[in-house]
């Protein structure tokens, strides 16, 4: 069949051969050559991120190891411009640490991934949909593996009961199940996205404490107020998302 690519849609490949690489360049070059706006730091973070630490970013493409190689790999695809990565079976031939650093990775990725894998713990940790290849089509299930099998468990039960009821009340049900499930789904990006806002203003406003912890900052009396009225705008932002945060956690 034909697959016809959305217009803002950036495909990227996971090679599980590594072929994209330079072999002949440092881990450092590698990612420096292709993102020549990093600095010195910004590189260091990145690559300590996929665990090349200290003079593992000198090391030349061609000495390092096949999860080494692979993590590399992964983290070009992460920096590129794509949105949609294939990836197919990609932790075959990974160690332990690498395969740690796929799914972090992978959790992290605003983008869409298409994966096809037989490993069940992989999926469990990366996959929210489930899509399953039939006689009759293409099923979906909104979940990780585990929430695919328990689906699959109840199909049998389902069909006894379907049995006596229309296709009108059948199609109602199943429709309805779709929609609590998106919602929860929702509810589950939502309280992601919230931790990541309280993460980042709770970091910003241990950088005010720190800029209030300066003596010289005491000379410039405006700046002072400046900074705490940032930091109680701040901190009641906090306590607002907070509020939200609890209010879905509860739910």
């Amino acid at each position: 069949g034909d697959i016809i690519i959305g217009h803002h849609v950036v495909p990227g490949y996971f090679d599980q051969e590594m072929s994209r690489l330079n072999l002949d360049k440092t881990v450092m070059d590698e990612i420096w050559d292709e993102n020549p706006s990093f600095d010195h730091y910004k590189i260091r973070t990145i690559l300590s991120q996929f665990m090349f630490i200290g003079d593992d970013i000198f090391k030349e493409i061609s000495s390092l190891s096949g999860g080494e190689k692979a993590r590399l790999s992964l983290l070009k695809l992460m920096l590129s411009n794509a949105n949609f990565l294939l990836m197919d079976e990609p932790t075959n031939h990974l160690d332990i640490d690498s395969k740690e650093v796929l799914e972090e990775a992978l959790l992290d990725y605003d983008g869409t991934v298409f994966v096809i894998s037989h490993d069940r713990y992989f999926l469990n940790r990366v996959a929210d949909k489930i899509l399953e290849l039939t006689e009759e089509g293409i099923k979906e299930y909104l979940g990780n593996y585990d929430y695919y099998l328990e689906k699959k468990n109840e199909v049998i039960d389902e069909e006894d009961e379907d049995l006596g009821k229309t296709k009108t009340q059948i199609k109602l049900e199943r429709k309805k199940e779709k929609e609590l499930l998106q919602e929860e789904r929702n509810r589950k990006r939502e309280i992601a996205e919230l931790e990541k806002r309280i993460a980042e203003k709770e970091l910003k406003l241990e950088e005010l404490d720190q800029l209030l912890c300066d003596p010289e900052i005491y000379e410039t009396p405006e700046k002072i107020v400046e900074i705490t009225r940032n930091r109680e705008e701040i901190q009641l932002s906090i306590e607002d998302l907070y509020n939200r945060w609890i209010m879905l956690t509860d739910g």
